[in-house]
């Protein structure tokens, strides 16, 4: 039997494994599939800036739906969580007009007039800004790559129609309290009936309310401009039950809203301005 040297023994294990280790890698190699360059170029970069008074389920949900975005879509996303009385640091101004963010997602109304400026500046960016106050004063808003999702006066007074047109045909009187940049609707107190308003932005406009609800017999004051708590307190003095209109507040239906981000991200699809949320994406709740 021939014996094999034990350099010759080792040189042929070397040449045994070089062999088994190249046909393992070219094996491999042909099943790592391609990246599809269609999905790669789809990837989106996403900063979300939300106030740190934001409610936990909405966090909760916010980042569920962030996590989802980023297994699905292939979506890079960072969360900024402001105080809106602070605004942004110098750092973080630094950060926005270094970072090239193909979206910028910003939630509340506070941070949307703080950050609104920069938004306007940085156009490289689509800002899509989610408010949570009812559109009640013009929000410039100056440049095609901004959206603002908010809902418009109009719905505030198809919320209320139906109550304040119950108290007039029940002949329950209803005194008006506002200010000249908030006009009671014409189809809830017509022109003509000017001695059942009162502006609180005239002089003597406590004695004036006084004596109209005596003279009236009225069974409501109800508050269309919005008031400070000064204000509030002298009416609740008068001891005659109180509706405040101004005061009617958004319940954002995140589910909804941030499926209407998310479609909209996916599509790639784009028109600036403001637009008017839909019915499942808000509640209004009245106090009365």
């Amino acid at each position: 039997m021939r014996k094999y040297s034990s350099n010759a023994t080792r040189m042929l294990f070397i040449v045994l494994l070089v062999g088994a280790l190249s046909f393992l890698f070219t094996a491999c190699g042909k099943s790592i599939p391609s990246i599809d360059p269609q999905l790669l170029d789809s990837k989106a970069s996403v900063l979300v800036v939300t106030s740190s008074t934001l409610a936990p389920d909405a966090q909760q949900q916010l980042q569920t739906a962030l996590q989802e975005w980023q297994s699905s879509r292939l979506t890079a996303y960072e969360w900024m969580q402001l105080s809106p009385a602070q605004g942004l640091t110098e750092e973080q101004q630094a950060e926005l007009q270094q970072r090239a963010y193909d979206y910028v997602v910003v939630a509340g109304r506070e941070l949307i007039v703080s950050l609104l400026p920069y938004a306007e500046q940085l156009t490289d960016s689509r800002w899509i800004m989610l408010d949570d106050r009812i559109m009640r004063e013009s929000l410039p808003v100056q440049g095609s790559h901004i959206v603002v999702h908010t809902i418009v006066e109009a719905r505030l007074h198809q919320e209320w129609d139906e109550w304040v047109r119950q108290q007039l045909v029940t002949d329950r009187a209803i005194e008006w309290v506002t200010t000249q940049a908030y006009p009671i609707p014409s189809e809830w107190a017509p022109a003509e009936e000017a001695e059942y308003m009162t502006l609180t932005d005239a002089p003597g406009w406590q004695q004036q309310l006084q004596y109209q609800l005596q003279a009236h017999r009225s069974s409501w004051i109800v508050v269309f401009a919005p008031l400070d708590a000064q204000q509030l307190q002298r009416l609740k003095a008068m001891q005659v039950p109180i509706a405040n209109i101004s005061a009617t507040a958004v319940e954002l239906q995140w589910p909804a809203v941030l499926e209407s981000v998310s479609r909209l991200l996916a599509e790639r699809s784009w028109q600036g301005g403001l637009k008017p949320y839909t019915e499942r994406e808000f509640k209004l709740n009245k106090f009365l």
